[in-house]
């Protein structure tokens, strides 16, 4: 019976879980993080090594990492999987969101929206994306945008001082939208109108992502993932309404991620022939 792997790798940690062809848990594992950028190789490795200790042999390996960015990058990844379970697997790498829309069942597209935000979908066999800059270059709609708008500054370098004196940014961050969230649906009006700039923000990326990839469709599904869409449901309230005004002709289904990103890097190991 196979065993199929998947891994989330990302900036904090990586998490790997193993299911046989009966789609049945047989080996969940963690550890730190393992981005193929900003994570040091020495360390990449030991983290994966500690994830992957007593997970059985497998058959088809997927890592979703954070930091894949080019083909050379993409090969590296397949070198450390391959390093890590042996040559009797076959083993595929993929960006990060890969993981977040494969996990979406039924899902036309996936919009991310964490520290950074990134939307992404499936099109001609590939899969596509728009936004995911990072969060330092202030993806719209993301944890660092609302953050931007709570700093009261639209100048980078005040908002990358500001969040960075901070002894953990994306904890900073990650409060943030909450506190706005709660503030908006509570009528602040300083808050509300993040929340509407945000969301309005976001909405306008995925509506080019619509045009650019699925211009003919008239029904779309959307998957929601990521913190923001956690902290409070005003967030979705305003993306979604922003979304509707800009594609009337267009039925949206929109529900959150109902399954953890990493079973859908196993579906990715599952497709490798």
């Amino acid at each position: 019976m196979s065993v199929f792997v998947g891994l989330d790798c990302g900036g904090s940690s990586c998490r790997v879980l193993a299911l046989n062809e009966a789609g049945e848990v047989i080996f969940q594992g963690q550890s730190g993080a393992a981005n193929l950028i900003s994570t040091p190789e020495g360390r990449l490795r030991r983290n994966l090594t500690a994830a992957t200790q007593d997970c059985p042999p497998p058959d088809f390996v997927c890592g979703c990492f954070a930091g894949l960015v080019t083909e050379a990058v993409r090969e590296r990844g397949i070198t450390i999987l391959r390093d890590l379970f042996g040559p009797q697997a076959k083993y595929r790498a993929e960006p990060d969101y890969s993981a977040a829309l494969y996990a979406a069942d039924n899902a036309d597209i996936c919009v991310i929206s964490g520290t950074g935000s990134l939307v992404c979908s499936k099109s001609n066999g590939k899969i596509v994306k728009s936004g995911g800059r990072g969060y330092v270059l202030g993806d719209q709609g993301s944890g660092y945008d609302i953050g931007q708008d709570v700093f009261g500054s639209t100048d980078e370098n005040d908002v990358v001082a500001g969040t960075y004196k901070a002894p953990t940014p994306a904890t900073i961050l990650a409060k943030m939208s909450k506190c706005v969230g709660v503030d908006a649906d509570a009528g602040s009006e300083y808050a509300l109108e993040i929340v509407k700039t945000t969301m309005r923000r976001l909405a306008e990326v995925v509506s080019k992502h619509i045009t650019n990839n699925h211009p003919t469709e008239t029904s779309l599904n959307i998957a929601l993932a990521g913190g923001v869409w956690k902290s409070h449901h005003i967030f979705r309230d305003h993306f979604e309404s922003s979304l509707r005004s800009a594609h009337e002709n267009i039925e949206f289904h929109v529900s959150k991620l109902s399954r953890p990103p990493l079973y859908g890097a196993v579906a990715l190991a599952r497709e490798i022939e």
